[in-house]
């Protein structure tokens, strides 16, 4: 699935949640997205240096508004690696959400995990989720 097909998936799932995305056009390419969980408004930046990796933010972006975390978190927390912390637990609710997408496209036996990460600019610490995930996927198919 492409990326822009991807974002289109991801913004029925912000409508299936009455989440508001909005894309900004005037920003830096190198200002990150960002959301309030109160309002339930995330805020992308359309112009982004790396366009292929806007996907897997606007999901993790959703993720932090879908999983109801306090918002000062959502900015302050100092570790995105660590498993406790917010900004982890907003990357692994990303891949469950790219992963269903991305493999009902694909057949089982040809689905390559790294092309995956690759194609959505996964992080490499999440390789063991995205696997996990899609383990999962077809298990429950």
């Amino acid at each position: 699935m492409s990326n822009e097909d991807m974002i289109w998936q991801l913004l029925h799932v912000a409508m299936d949640n009455h989440i508001d995305v909005q894309w900004a056009g005037v920003l830096s390419p190198y200002t990150p997205p960002a959301c309030r969980v109160d309002t339930r408004i995330v805020c992308m930046n359309n112009r982004w240096h790396r366009p292929q990796e806007i996907a897997f933010q606007l999901a993790h972006e959703l993720s932090h508004i879908i999983n109801g975390e306090p918002e000062d978190l959502c900015f302050y927390t100092a570790s995105f690696t660590g498993k406790a912390s917010v900004e982890y637990k907003a990357n692994v609710g990303a891949v469950k959400l790219l992963v269903p997408s991305y493999c009902a496209e694909v057949d089982q036996d040809v689905v390559n995990v790294t092309n995956l990460e690759q194609r959505y600019m996964i992080p490499g610490y999440l390789d063991n989720v995205v696997r996990e995930q899609v383990k999962e996927y077809y298990v429950n198919c």
